[in-house]
């Protein structure tokens, strides 16, 4: 602390002057409400989706009918969900199976039934009716169907894979595929704040009076430092909003929404905001019109739209060489490690060591975005090559 126009309050009145522009804004609060009432009606669809059972109503007539008991126990033992009735008119049962209050009809002796649907059969029903069919033939043939499946039970090669299926495969790939998404449109939009807010104030000319009693550095921080505060507000109240839901809902039984995983992605945010916010800022800094930001930060937008696209590289095999090395590299570690992180695919080494270039190449860019924006704050007109502002002349 230097005193009351030291360096430290300077930039927290900047700060807290881009903090109370930003909150204030109408698109702050209907962005955010919009995006937890999404994200509330995603969360919910995909609840009701996955909690609706109905059961499959299957009926027996004539011969069938003594398929009724072994059908019943293999289906629970199948984990099928039916409902069972015996039917005295198959023809009445086979129009109820046209009309869709019947789902399958089964008739015939039981050692060769036929079922009657009005499309295909649920795989597990299928399962259940060969098993009771099975059942009756080897009672017809004189045999004991425990002593036979007794006998066979052991009859079967023992595989081990060198790449076991992970039943959470999709969930996964879904949740990395949504933190990719927030990230890339959080990242964007916030680092266009920076870099719209930084030429509007020196299109306006409202810049020159501000460098009067702020250094430009000061001024830099200062509006990166309060934009980022905004944006890592409103995807905490995001993140808090999604982590209740999933809570409440038990929507999905992965790591990739609980407390310790949004807060990382929360840290990814931060870093992978003041890595492009700081860039986005130096090169607005050479721009004086808005029509010309869009132009000027391409090369920049170009690192972060790659990253994104590279996310449906790394999603599908997260543990591979190139996904590992391209989510420890700078530009693109904010998206993809955290990408790879949700998948549960990242090394504790990994992780450390994507965090520690992040941090040093924000460290590196931030000198010499601090350099730019002082050397070309005040230069209006055509835009300011690089070579210059380096340079200071």
């Amino acid at each position: 602390m230097t005193g009351p126009r030291g360096k430290r309050p300077i930039i927290f009145l900047v700060a807290r002057r881009e903090i109370l522009m930003r909150v204030r804004s109408r698109v702050f609060t209907i962005g955010t409400v919009a995006m937890i009432g999404l994200i509330a009606v995603a969360i919910a669809g995909v609840s009701l989706l996955a909690g609706r059972s109905t059961a499959v109503r299957v009926g027996f007539a004539g011969g069938s009918q003594a398929l009724e008991q072994a059908f019943t126990a293999s289906a629970t033992a199948l984990g099928a969900d039916v409902t069972v009735s015996e039917v005295a008119d198959a023809a009445a049962a086979t129009a109820q199976v046209t009309g869709g209050t019947l789902d399958v009809l089964v008739t015939g002796p039981a050692t060769a039934p036929s079922a009657i649907v009005k499309d295909t059969v649920p795989p597990l029903v299928e399962a259940a009716l060969n098993g009771a069919v099975l059942n009756a033939r080897l009672i017809a043939a004189g045999l004991q169907p425990e002593a036979v499946a007794s006998a066979v039970a052991g009859a079967h090669v023992p595989t081990q894979s060198l790449r076991p299926s992970d039943p959470e495969r999709t969930q996964k790939a879904v949740a990395g595929l949504a933190v990719g998404i927030v990230l890339y449109v959080a990242l964007g939009l916030y680092g266009s704040f920076v870099s719209q807010g930084v030429v509007e104030e020196k299109a306006t000319r409202i810049v020159e009076i501000l460098i009067a009693t702020v250094r430009p550095s000061e001024m830099l921080a200062g509006k990166i430092i309060g934009i980022g505060l905004v944006g890592l507000s409103q995807l905490s109240a995001i993140a808090a909003a999604t982590f209740v839901m999933v809570s409440l809902t038990n929507v999905v039984s992965i790591p990739a929404f609980d407390l310790p995983a949004i807060l990382g992605y929360l840290l990814w945010f931060v870093l992978g905001f003041l890595l492009y916010a700081t860039a986005y800022a130096a090169v607005a800094a050479t721009v004086s019109r808005q029509e010309e930001v869009s132009g000027a930060t391409a090369p920049i937008s170009v690192f972060l739209i790659a990253s994104f696209l590279l996310a449906y590289t790394v999603i599908p095999n997260p543990s591979s060489t190139l996904s590992t090395v391209l989510s420890i590299l700078p530009p693109f570690a904010p998206i993809l490690m955290a990408v790879r992180m949700s998948s549960g695919d990242a090394a504790a080494w990994q992780v450390g060591l994507a965090l520690v270039l992040t941090v040093i190449s924000t460290l590196g860019l931030t000198w010499i975005a601090g350099r730019i924006y002082s050397n070309s704050v005040l230069r209006l007109g055509a835009r300011v090559r690089f070579r210059d502002v380096l340079r200071g002349t």
